[in-house]
C-alpha cells in the first residue's frame, strides 16, 4: 500500500525537521525533473483524524519514535466556491516534526532528501501553500505561536 500522495493531494503533510533546522523531502517524480520533491504527505482514512493519519506517515518513514510530532500545525482550508479546484481536494493539515535522533532516518523505508528549511517553499512545488516559506521561516525563528495557523 503507497501511503504517500503524489505531488501535495495528500490531506496530512509532514515538515520534519533535523537538529540543523533541514527538512525532509521525498521524491515525486524522476531524478531528472525540474523539481522532483516534495513534503511526505497521507490520506486520512474514513473517519481518521489529520493527526492519526500523519502519525501514521511518521512510523512509516521512520522506526517508531524516531520522529516527534511539533506543537505547530498549519491548517490548509479547501479553495473557495467558484475557485479552480482538484477534483476531491479538500481542507488539510501541514504538521510539523522533529527526528529524534541524529542518523535516525538514515535507513528510511523511503528515499528523503534533506533540505535547509529556506529552500523548501521554492523546491516543494505543487503543494497549493503560497505561505509555506513563512510558516517554516516562523516555526524555525519561534515567532509563529504553538497551536494552530490558517495558511492560504
Amino acid at each position: 500500500m503507497c501511503m504517500y500522495a503524489p505531488q501535495g493531494s495528500g490531506d496530512a503533510l509532514l515538515a520534519c525537521f533535523d537538529r540543523r533546522h533541514r527538512v525532509a523531502l521525498i521524491r515525486t517524480g524522476p531524478a531528472n525533473a525540474d523539481h522532483p520533491w516534495t513534503l511526505p504527505a497521507v490520506r486520512r482514512g474514513k473517519a481518521e483524524s489529520y493527526r492519526r493519519a500523519v502519525q501514521r506517515l511518521a512510523r512509516v518513514l521512520a522506526p517508531a519514535g524516531a520522529i516527534r510530532l511539533g506543537a505547530v500545525t498549519g491548517r490548509i482550508p479547501a479553495a473557495a466556491p467558484g475557485a479552480s479546484l482538484r477534483r476531491g481536494q479538500r481542507e488539510r493539515r501541514l504538521f510539523t516534526g522533529h527526528v529524534t535522533s541524529p542518523g535516525a532516518l538514515h535507513d528510511a523505508a523511503v528515499p528523503l532528501v534533506w533540505l535547509p528549511y529556506a529552500q523548501v517553499a521554492e523546491l516543494a512545488l505543487g503543494l497549493g501553500i503560497a505561505e509555506l516559506g513563512l510558516f517554516l521561516e516562523g516555526y524555525v525563528g519561534g515567532w509563529i505561536p504553538d497551536g494552530r495557523i490558517t495558511l492560504e
